[in-house]
């Protein structure tokens, strides 16, 4: 069961490695060769903690990276097969591989090492200790194919007792090899197996192509009917969706099998499963339901009628008793969008507060608050008109709801305030300014948002708003000018802002003077506000070079210290960079217009060598500002087309020149086409890669692009994911919309 290695054997190769200047310098781990002959030789076992203790706190690292990770794996898995530390051994190798607590940049080089020790790890399959066993299945799900490991686990097989160790086994298996894994499966589909090896089994039956049955949809729900609670793990972040599970990593079985059957045409088979798993009753809600959420929640981003046929049933789990169901499927709700309408009454059980009500005690209620909170928030962003009068009701305890109401939420719909104006909401807002003993969060900054959003209709919260103008200057003195302009406040409202600027520091009094140029249309003492800025700390330069720009030619008297933002100071190293020299340019540029382009180019130019690829693309917005100005930094833009980050600025800067994009140009049109309809199935905003395909064109989408577009509008499947994207279906959702605009359909 345990091999027997001497330390010898173990550190053998140990003196010969070139050690990477290590990156991470906590504890031993700075030097891994006495760190490891402490683990393997030292007899203290003290010590041998201590070394281990080292390694967990380094190699799990993230930022920094402990660049000696590779390394040091062998050596750790030879010392785990000779029977050190096993159990933390090995789930430190699982660790390391699955990238817990978020992948390293190098996630697979650390998972392919672990994966090449593997080997030496399988005669532990058959160790005395089940969660030694446990533990090296875990291992063995995460390294891929391996005709070795599943050769291993069919001669373990009829010698594992263990109902759940012989669930991973088989999920195992599949990973290391399907063939195999389907022979095992199908032995193991009748009523008399276990539950969740039935299921595992039909999962593996259909990865190798078997046709869907009546066995195999017997087989797929007995689980759920058996009505047992599986006890719910602490959350891991899934390193393949890019968000935190409430589910076993290592029990995925039911959501993996419902996606291969979605994705060979069998989504009403799937749903059929859910609904089947959804109806069961009795004992086990909890498991049924977390297992239910983790299926639909690919399924609704990999396909688009899925939403629609889905959200009933997500509005069937916000009314689960248990509180991580409920809110896991509220999050779930909110990414849908507005096909998410069909759970708003189940949404309002919740937004109530009633369940915050029928708490048992202080923490429960927490909880429940929390989750009335979200879903608060959902009816928000969906125009419920019963929304406002809860928020109004519960507004200090509502930051979610509130912070989407102002565009302020990663969940929200919307990046501005997008709700109508509501007395109930103002009388609720005007007291939560007046009494700050009451907000447990930071909401002054979002109300000043919303009564802005609300004009002069909220000109009863003046008041209020005016005391906060030396509390909140970054955001009050604008909601003071949008709510008084026109108005008969507007005497008072100036008198109030004058007031609030004289003594604020540079920073500050920026914002209250830009509220002033607002009410009044007084641009020379916003002049007078921002040119302190530019020669203050960083980020009120920044601040004043931005507000320069934004006052067009009245802003001439400042272009004296903006030409002198165009270059970064010598010998600095921090601070001012090449993307805060484009923002110097750009002000300058709209200050003064096309005449000062020479000045500009060296700065484009610069901007273009960065190796920041948001640098590189500021340079190529404004290149496009400067149009013809820019034909000779036409070449060193055109190798931005090469990435995505950098796409859309260097084709509309390529196409604002003329013959750029052309049979003499830099750039073949047919090229920029094709690349131009990829970035519509990638990017977040679909509608600037429609309007560069237009110009194309000549003003109308050319015909083979209208073509592709409607293949694209009509495929089930939503484009390919390009990294993690919260908002994959809303954005897909934007997507139609823009292709079914542009297309005039």
């Amino acid at each position: 069961m345990t091999a027997q290695y001497d330390p010898e054997t173990i550190l053998a190769g140990l003196a010969d490695e070139d050690w990477p200047t290590i990156g991470f310098s906590r504890g031993t781990a700075a030097d891994p060769a006495g760190t490891l002959r402490a683990l393997v030789s030292a007899d203290n076992e003290n010590v041998r903690e201590e070394a281990l203790g080292s390694f967990w706190g380094a190699m799990r690292a993230r930022v920094p990276a402990y660049r000696a990770t590779v390394q040091v794996i062998p050596y750790l898995a030879r010392a785990c097969a000779a029977g050190i530390h096993q159990e933390t051994l090995l789930e430190l190798l699982h660790s390391v591989a699955g990238g817990e607590d978020q992948p390293r940049n190098d996630q697979d080089e650390l998972t392919a090492a672990v994966a090449a020790q593997v080997p030496l790890l399988l005669p532990l399959l058959a160790h005395d200790d089940e969660d030694i066993r446990r533990r090296l299945i875990r291992i063995v799900l995460l390294s891929g194919r391996s005709r070795e490991s599943a050769e291993a686990i069919r001669a373990r097989w009829a010698e594992e007792s263990d109902p759940a160790l012989r669930s991973a086994l088989l999920s195992a298996c599949r990973i290391a090899d399907p063939d195999i894994a389907a022979e095992i499966g199908a032995g193991e589909l009748g009523p008399d197996r276990d539950p969740e090896i039935r299921l595992v089994a039909a999962l593996n039956l259909v990865r190798d192509g078997a046709s869907w049955t009546d066995e195999l949809e017997a087989a797929a729900t007995a689980w759920a009917l058996r009505g047992s609670e599986i006890e719910q793990v602490e959350r891991w972040f899934d390193t393949d969706s890019g968000d935190w599970k409430d589910t076993d990593p290592d029990d995925e079985s039911f959501e993996l099998l419902l996606q291969l059957l979605a994705d060979r045409g069998e989504l009403p088979v799937a749903i059929r499963l859910l609904d089947a798993v959804l109806a069961a009753e009795g004992p086990g809600a909890g498991t049924r339901g977390r297992r239910a959420l983790a299926a639909i929640e690919p399924l609704c981003a990999e396909f688009r009628t899925a939403p629609a046929q889905l959200a009933p049933r997500l509005a069937s789990l916000v009314t689960y008793q248990d509180l991580v169901v409920a809110g896991t499927a509220i999050g779930q709700l909110r990414r849908l969008g507005e096909e998410g309408r069909p759970a708003a009454d189940a949404l309002l059980t919740h937004a109530s507060g009633e369940r915050v009500a029928e708490a048992e005690d202080k923490s429960d209620a927490e909880d429940a608050d929390e989750v009335a909170d979200n879903a608060l928030g959902a009816l928000v962003d969906l125009g419920d008109p019963r929304a406002l009068p809860l928020l109004a009701r519960d507004l200090p305890h509502r930051k979610e709801a509130l912070e989407t109401a102002v565009g302020t939420s990663p969940w929200s719909r919307h990046d501005k305030p997008s709700v109508p104006f509501n007395p109930q909401l103002l009388d609720a807002a005007r007291d939560l300014i007046r009494n700050p003993d009451r907000r447990n969060y930071g909401a002054p900054r979002y109300l000043c948002t919303l009564l802005a959003s609300w004009g002069p209709q909220a000109a009863p919260a003046l008041p209020e708003l005016y005391s906060l103008l030396t509390k909140e200057r970054q955001h009050a003195p604008g909601a003071v000018a949008a709510v008084a302009v026109g108005t008969e406040a507007a005497a008072e409202a100036e008198e109030r802002l004058r007031a609030a600027a004289e003594g604020a520091s540079v920073y500050d009094r920026m914002p209250t003077v830009e509220a002033l140029h607002h009410l009044t249309g007084d641009t020379a003492q916003l002049v007078e506000a921002v040119r302190p800025g530019l020669d203050d700390i960083l980020y009120s330069k920044r601040a004043a070079v931005g507000r320069a720009g934004r006052l067009g030619p009245a802003g001439e008297p400042l272009l004296p210290r903006l030409r002198e933002l165009l270059v970064r100071e010598e010998g600095e190293r921090v601070g001012w960079d090449p993307r805060d020299c484009l923002s110097a340019a750009s002000a300058v540029l709209a200050i003064a217009g096309e005449s000062v382009a020479d000045e500009l180019i060296p700065v484009i130019s610069q901007g273009l060598e960065s190796r920041d690829a948001q640098t590189r693309a500021s340079a190529a917005r404004l290149a496009a500002l400067l149009g013809a100005d820019a034909a000779p930094l036409a070449e060193r833009i055109a190798p931005l087309l090469e990435s995505v980050a950098t796409f859309l600025p260097a084709a509309r800067a390529l196409l604002a020149i003329p013959g750029a994009v052309g049979p003499e140009g830099v750039v073949d049109p047919e090229e920029l086409t094709e690349a131009l309809l990829v970035i519509v199935d990638s990017a977040r905003h679909p509608e600037t890669a429609l309007d560069l395909l237009r110009d194309l064109g000549g003003g109308s989408l050319p015909a083979a692009a209208a073509d592709r577009l409607r293949e694209s509008l009509t495929a089930e499947r939503r484009p390919p994911l390009r990294g993690f994207d919260l908002h994959r279906i809303r954005t897909d959702q934007q997507r139609t919309a823009a292709l079914r605009a542009a297309l005039g359909e």
